[in-house]
């Protein structure tokens, strides 16, 4: 602020207008009591996860269930049993508290989870689009894991799998259905839908930043940034949270036919399915691009807000609160604890 024309600190700049400047610091204010209380949602979800699965495995126990420890791998559960345990403790895990946050603040569900009717056309390009973007951001997320690798780490990120069919459904449902379901409502609906008063372009890279810290690691949090980034601008744009499921669903589906084509088939079979399906996305991307953009110029345009009260400003308001410093310390010590799993 005191590099702008508009700057308080001179009130002989014509420039300065009292009225902004006031405007500007009670914006300022509502974002940091809005981001403080999303964060400390956030992390109050992740915990309840954990919360949950304690008490799944007291009920167990509880009933006379024993684990055998034999499959360390799977906890000491039958796997069947053990993804029913993870689909329910990251359900109620993560929608909990943000119920909780609701109700608390006195928000209706339907102000923060828009489904606006868009149209078959412009919701199937965002979602080509997004999965493109998502394709590429495997670069960048690459790149991490290899510095990482380069150092002596190499953090195992995968779930336990086998190759009963049952195992592999089940599998499918906790990566690639709940997420988008669950994950979408959270980000992209109370968290996008909140920023938004803050402006569009502030409320997509916000969302979009909290969605990558939420995962916890160095590789995911730069993968979920670039997906958060595609998948907000999708519900902005379209007022909808369908195509943002949809782009999450897609690009786990696909993770999850790689995984499941590696352990079938082997690694030349998951090579050809890695390049057809990238060749695809990347085509049928630029395509929707080039269609979302001869419909609307201005795709990538964010809006002006306040002068005095700028992205850079609002960025630091979102984490300079006692929530977003928390989520700040959570995403660095999680991210150092997984390199040394």
């Amino acid at each position: 602020m005191n590099g702008s024309p508009y700057g308080p600190y001179n009130p002989y700049n014509p420039y300065f207008d009292p009225v902004l400047y006031e405007r500007a610091q009670g914006e300022k204010h509502q974002l940091k009591q809005t981001a403080n209380g999303l964060c400390i949602t956030l992390l109050a979800s992740m915990l309840f996860v954990y919360v949950v699965a304690i008490l799944g495995k007291v009920y167990l126990n509880g009933i006379g269930y024993t684990p055998d420890y034999t499959n360390p791998d799977f906890s000491g559960y039958t796997p069947v049993l053990y993804y029913l345990l993870e689909g329910i403790t990251y359900l109620l895990g993560l929608t909990m508290p943000a119920l909780l946050y609701l109700a608390i603040r006195h928000i209706p569900l339907r102000e923060v989870l828009p489904f606006q009717k868009t149209g078959f056309l412009k919701t199937g390009a965002f979602v080509f689009f997004g999965v493109a973007v998502c394709m590429l951001a495997n670069f960048p997320a690459n790149i991490v894991a290899n510095i990482e690798k380069a150092f002596g780490f190499n953090p195992d990120l995968s779930l336990p799998l086998t190759n009963d069919p049952a195992v592999l459904a089940l599998y499918f449902i906790t990566l690639a259905v709940a997420p988008p379901i669950v994950e979408e409502l959270i980000f992209r609906g109370i968290i996008l839908q909140s920023f938004r008063r803050f402006g569009d372009g502030f409320a997509v890279v916000a969302s979009a930043m909290l969605f990558g810290l939420f995962h916890g690691n160095f590789v995911q949090m730069i993968f979920a940034f670039i997906a958060g980034l595609v998948m907000a601008l999708a519900v902005v744009r379209t007022n909808s949270l369908l195509p943002s499921i949809l782009i999450h669903f897609c690009n786990n589906s696909i993770s999850f036919a790689i995984t499941a084509t590696q352990r079938l088939y082997g690694d030349t079979a998951v090579t050809y399915v890695n390049n057809a399906v990238f060749g695809v996305s990347i085509i049928l991307g630029i395509g929707a691009l080039f269609y979302l953009w001869s419909k609307d110029r201005h795709l990538f345009q964010g809006d002006a807000g306040n002068p005095m009260f700028r992205l850079p400003a609002k960025i630091k308001a979102l984490f300079f609160n006692f929530g977003g410093v928390c989520m700040l310390i959570y995403a660095f010590a999680s991210s150092l604890w997984v390199l040394t799993k």
